[in-house]
């Protein structure tokens, strides 16, 4: 027991003695300040009431809201290109032009075919209406008993004979005529025009390539993107997690990298059912190869500004609640 109050009495100096040294520290400090004519900082502020905000934040790429990708449709080198990246098209534009000396001549030669063949269709229709009026007289001279039925029957196996002989002639017509449509359609493709007004935002060609057309595991020549940039969105990245608390309609606050100091303003638009993949092109280089699941949203921007450019890096806070 005895052993108990004195260390007890021990603690209780330990603990009058710092708080002592403490104070004397204090004092010291003051003493010095004021010494040196400098008075201590003291930083005031009004109390406000404000409301608690809930908001999810995610990093994005800057896309236009209406853009198109053009990829090559036919074979061929590239003979003339007629712009750059960054310049203004029109809808109709002329944009490039493909060698078109291979599908002039396969054209060329469907429409000979066709010519062809709608000969070859007027004789056999000139031979089966010869036929048919070769029938009529020997049934008409079979019936009279002028003819044996044997003539009667070579009458009537010829006439059938031209019916068919014109008929696969006729269809002979419509598939050179489908040959020479498709033949024609490949030849108006190597001239590429713009499908919209916008700006050739992406440029992934030069004049003397060779485009090759896409297949099921080669998606072919990419050439351009044209975006319609006077409507432009923030596609963002979203944690799987913050996803469902996501809504359309939800206001934004955006800020984007080339425009420091800058707050704009934006709506959500569209909220991803299925996870971002790795290849996605609205946000390149924000993919990784992590197992991480996210999924895009889509924003709005309300103003852009007028020098705003598709893959500006943008940092999203989507607002979800509010609670005063």
């Amino acid at each position: 027991m005895a052993a108990a109050m004195s260390m007890s009495k021990k603690r209780k100096r330990v603990v009058i003695l710092v708080v002592v040294g403490v104070l004397l520290a204090g004092g010291g400090f003051s003493a010095y300040s004021l010494r040196k004519g400098q008075a201590l900082p003291v930083l005031t502020a009004r109390v406000e009431k404000q409301d608690i905000v809930a908001k999810v934040t995610a990093n994005g790429k800057i896309q236009a809201e209406n853009r198109v990708e053009l990829s090559a449709l036919v074979m061929g080198q590239i003979v003339n290109l007629a712009v750059r990246e960054g310049d203004r098209v029109k809808k109709g534009d002329f944009l490039l032009q493909i060698d078109q000396n291979r599908a002039a001549a396969d054209a060329a030669g469907s429409d000979a075919a066709l010519r062809g063949s709608l000969n070859d269709r007027d004789t056999a229709r000139a031979t089966f209406e010869q036929a048919e009026r070769d029938f009529e007289r020997v049934r008409h001279n079979f019936e009279e008993h002028i003819v044996s039925e044997a003539e009667f029957q070579r009458a009537s196996s010829a006439v059938e004979t031209a019916r068919l002989t014109f008929e696969s002639a006729q269809n002979r017509v419509e598939q050179t005529r489908a040959g020479l449509s498709a033949t024609r359609d490949a030849l108006s493709k190597t001239t590429v025009r713009a499908p919209i007004a916008g700006v050739v935002t992406t440029l992934r060609v030069k004049a003397g390539e060779v485009t090759v057309i896409g297949t099921m595991n080669n998606p072919g020549t990419q050439l351009m993107t044209i975006s319609e940039m006077s409507t432009v969105q923030a596609v963002l990245m979203v944690d799987e997690t913050d996803t469902p608390s996501i809504q359309l309609g939800q206001k934004t606050l955006l800020t984007i990298d080339a425009y420091p100091g800058r707050t704009f303003e934006g709506l959500v638009t569209e909220v991803g059912n299925s996870p971002i993949l790795r290849d996605d092109t609205d946000l390149q280089g924000l993919t990784t190869t992590s197992d991480a699941i996210n999924f895009k949203v889509k924003v709005k921007v309300l103003a852009p500004p007028s020098a705003i450019r598709p893959g500006f890096s943008v940092t999203a806070d989507v607002i979800t609640g509010t609670r005063a």
